[in-house]
């Protein structure tokens, strides 16, 4: 070490600059990991709102024609900016009586008519950009067919 530079490094470590600069390098990282985790979960969060607008947009479908269930797919699908790769569309037809009790729908209840109804569930599989984990997203709609 010179004996020029002694001076220096002394006025250095007194300085409040340098305790700031220090401060400042310390948490930079640890704010911009933090930043990045909320990155990704408002694109978590985005991708799930997509999910249940794209199974909305099925269901006003299948108010027109609940028979073409290749056609709901297809405009699950069709309604969302999402992979389809990683989109898969399930859609259900299940009945129940009045009163709320399962059936199958080719049988009658005792207590009224049968009501029909079909589920539409949209799953995606999202990969987060930071976070190395893979999170299934569902997105569900149930419509009253009859």
């Amino acid at each position: 070490m010179s004996p020029t530079s002694a001076p220096l490094l002394i006025r250095f470590k007194h300085s409040q600059k340098a305790a700031v600069a220090v401060e400042f390098a310390l948490l930079v990282p640890v704010m911009g990991v933090m930043l990045l985790g909320l990155l990704d979960y408002a694109i978590v969060a985005f991708h799930k709102m997509e999910l249940e607008s794209a199974t909305r947009s099925g269901a006003q479908y299948a108010m027109l024609d609940s028979s073409d269930t290749s056609l709901i797919s297809t405009t699950v699908k069709n309604s969302t900016n999402l992979d389809t790769d990683f989109l898969e569309v399930d859609i259900a037809e299940f009945c129940e009586c009045i009163d709320g009790s399962s059936i199958t729908c080719a049988d009658t209840c005792a207590t009224g008519s049968v009501r029909s109804f079909m589920r539409i569930t949209a799953t995606y599989t999202h990969n987060p950009i930071f976070i190395p984990v893979t999170m299934t997203l569902t997105g569900e709609s149930i419509i009253r067919t009859q």
